[in-house]
C-alpha cells in the first residue's frame, strides 16, 4: 500500500470516518487533491466494501469550466465510478444573493453534494482539503477576525444537514499529494484561478505564508495547523461544559416555536467564556444554524444582560431578537413578536 493511502487508511480507521461498506460521495474538480483523495479512496475501497461516487460542481466561472467537467467525466469512466456532473452560474446566483464569490461558491457547491448523496444514498461527502488548506484557513481567519471557533478552522467530519462531510487528507501536506499522484501517474487539471490574487486565500497561498516562512517561521503552516488542533479541543471542552450549564440556564417556551428565556442571574454567574458558548448554543437553536458574531455584537449581548433596562431589544445579525425582562432574556426569530407570558 502506498504512504499516503496508508496514512489515509489511519486517519478514516483512528476517527471513524467512514464504516465497512460506507457509501461514499467524493467531490472531485480534478484538481490535484481530489484526484488523490479519489485514487486513495479506490485503493481503499475493497478493504473498506465502499461503494464511490463522483460529483462534480461546474461553476460556470471560467469560459474553459467544461474541460475540468469533461476531465473528471472521463476519470470516472476510465475508473468505472458513477459520476455526476452539474453546471450551475454561480457568478449569477452570488451577484443575486449578495454574497462574496469565495462564500456563495462553497455554499452551492455543499448543497450541490449534499443533494447528490441524497440521490446516491450515500452517508458521507468526502472532501479534499489538505494540511495547507487548513493553515490557509486559520490565517485567513485571524485576519478577519475570529474566536476559539474560528479558530479550529475545518473539522475532519462535520454535519451537513443529514449528512456528513469528511475530509481524509486533513492531516496531509500538499506537498506529499503531489507527490502521491506523480507516483500514481494520475494527471489532473491545474484551475487558473488558484493564482488570482483578487480572492484572499490566493493572497494568503502565495503571498503572505511564503513571507511569514521566509521571514518569521519556517514552520508557520505547521504552527498555524497546530493552533487550529488545539483550538478545537478547548471549545469541544467548552461546549460541553456549557451543555452542562444549559439546563439550569436556559429554558424553552411552550408554543412559541424557536423561542427561549435565559435566567439573567444564572447566566452572569457562569464565567465570561461559557456566557458565549452557552448564547452560540441558544442563538443555533433558535436560527436552525450557527450563530457568526463579531466582537461587538459579543459585547452588546453582554451589555443587554448586565446593565440594560427591561423591554430593551436587540437584533443579531442572522435574524434574532433579544429582548431584556426583569429577570431573563428572550431570545426569538426577529420576525416573531408574540408575548413572551407562555414562557416556563
Amino acid at each position: 500500500m502506498d504512504e499516503l493511502e496508508a496514512a489515509v487508511n489511519r486517519t478514516i480507521a483512528a476517527h471513524r470516518l467512514l464504516n465497512p461498506g460506507a457509501r461514499v460521495v467524493v467531490a472531485v474538480s480534478g484538481g490535484a487533491d481530489s484526484v488523490a483523495l479519489l485514487n486513495a479512496l479506490v485503493a481503499l475501497r475493497p478493504a473498506w466494501k465502499l461503494s464511490l461516487f463522483i460529483a462534480h460542481l461546474d461553476h460556470a466561472l471560467r469560459p474553459d469550466s467544461g474541460d475540468d467537467a469533461e476531465f473528471v467525466r472521463r476519470l470516472g469512466r476510465r475508473l468505472e465510478i458513477d459520476t455526476l456532473i452539474e453546471r450551475r452560474d454561480v457568478g449569477e446566483r452570488c451577484a443575486r444573493e449578495g454574497w462574496s464569490l469565495e462564500d456563495g461558491a462553497r455554499r452551492i457547491r455543499h448543497q450541490f453534494l449534499l443533494e447528490v448523496a441524497r440521490y446516491r444514498s450515500a452517508e458521507a461527502i468526502a472532501l479534499a482539503h489538505t494540511a495547507d488548506d487548513q493553515a490557509e484557513t486559520v490565517l485567513m481567519r485571524l485576519l478577519r477576525g475570529t474566536g476559539l471557533m474560528g479558530l479550529g478552522a475545518m473539522a475532519l467530519e462535520r454535519p451537513l444537514e443529514d449528512r456528513r462531510l469528511i475530509r481524509p487528507l486533513l492531516g496531509i501536506w500538499r506537498s506529499e499529494v503531489i507527490a502521491y499522484v506523480r507516483r500514481k501517474g494520475a494527471a489532473f487539471r491545474e484551475d487558473p484561478t488558484n493564482r488570482d490574487r483578487r480572492f484572499l486565500r490566493n493572497r494568503i497561498r502565495h503571498d503572505l505564508l511564503p513571507l511569514l516562512a521566509r521571514d518569521y517561521n519556517p514552520n508557520i503552516k505547521g504552527t498555524l495547523v497546530q493552533l487550529a488542533e488545539q483550538s478545537r479541543t478547548d471549545y469541544g471542552f467548552l461546549d460541553e461544559e456549557a451543555g452542562r450549564s444549559w439546563k439550569r440556564t436556559v429554558k424553552s417556551a411552550k408554543g412559541e416555536g424557536r423561542t427561549l428565556a435565559i435566567s439573567v442571574a444564572a447566566f452572569l454567574r457562569q464565567p465570561k467564556a461559557l456566557q458565549r458558548q452557552l448564547m452560540r448554543r441558544a442563538i443555533q437553536q433558535v436560527k436552525g444554524g450557527p450563530g457568526r458574531l463579531e466582537y461587538r455584537h459579543w459585547l452588546e449581548t453582554e451589555r443587554l444582560f448586565r446593565e440594560r433596562p427591561a423591554g430593551t431589544l436587540l437584533d443579531l445579525p442572522g435574524g434574532v431578537q433579544l429582548c431584556r425582562e426583569p429577570e431573563r432574556v428572550i431570545l426569538r426569530p426577529a420576525a416573531q413578536r408574540s408575548s413572551p407570558s407562555a414562557l416556563d
